[in-house]
């Protein structure tokens, strides 16, 4: 009987099958509902085309800090619970593919938000071309997911400032100017306590190109890093930095 067993076992090898014994694959009667879903829902049917559900949001875009003269890639998608994401380049080659494990598998998420590292900015635009990246998912259900983001290469030109070159001001009366610039959507203007940490984020429209900082936020002899980004309509954004103290 041994040796049949054995015989029988290197039969199903030679014909590509599998056995696995002592392992059913229909849930038991605690098993919750979403841990079966998730395991049996397909996988393969990941291409960067066809049809599906969309992402709420897909995007893909360029932070050029002007002042390290570096540049990273940031992406950020929402979407439906997920198990499985993959993005394509313009030329359909997967560069990312993200599959949570265990819990998180069962689970799902719903959104994901990361930047790549930041070497100089002509490492980052041979490495990455413009045009659209496309988005594939799965959900813990089994659902397809489908979105595009489309990177440019096109970016603001770094925003000119004050205070930001070491200047002493009031803290009761610090009003940060910067430059217009055409074409820019939006703004963002960060400070920061070098001190203590905290941080003031404000966003501003296009047409804006000033902020009066709270005087509840300034301490008196006190350093602090600003931030000015200019955001254009395809996502990019341009960083200028800066420091400025506060009278004692």
């Amino acid at each position: 009987m041994i040796r049949s067993h054995h015989l029988l076992y290197v039969a199903l090898l030679f014909l590509g099958l599998v056995v696995v014994t002592g392992c059913s694959e229909e849930p038991t009667a605690t098993e919750p509902a979403r841990v079966s879903q998730a395991r049996d829902a397909d996988d393969v049917d990941l291409s960067p085309s066809g049809g599906g559900m969309p992402f709420a949001d897909s995007e893909i875009f360029l932070e050029f800090n002007s002042t390290d003269n570096d540049l990273g890639v940031q992406v950020f998608l929402d979407g439906e619970d997920w198990k499985r994401v993959v993005i394509f380049n313009p030329a359909y080659r997967p560069i990312l593919d993200i599959q949570p494990r265990s819990e998180f598998r069962v689970l799902g998420l719903t959104e994901l938000r990361f930047e790549s590292a930041e070497p100089s900015p002509e490492e980052v635009l041979e490495l990455f071309d413009p045009g659209n990246y496309e988005f594939a998912g799965r959900t813990v259900e089994g659902d397809r997911l489908t979105g595009t983001g489309t990177l440019s290469h096109e970016l603001a030109p770094a925003p000119i400032f004050s205070p930001s070159n070491g200047e002493v001001v009031a803290p009761d009366n610090t009003v940060i100017q910067w430059n217009a610039s055409p074409g820019v959507e939006s703004w963002e203007v960060i400070v920061v306590n070098e001190h203590t940490g905290a941080e003031l984020f404000v966003e501003l429209p296009g047409e804006v190109t000033s902020l009066k900082v709270p005087v509840n936020f300034l301490d008196s002899n006190t350093e602090y890093k600003a931030e000015v980004l200019a955001i254009l309509p395809n996502g990019n954004k341009t960083i200028s930095e800066g420091l400025f103290y506060t009278m004692p």
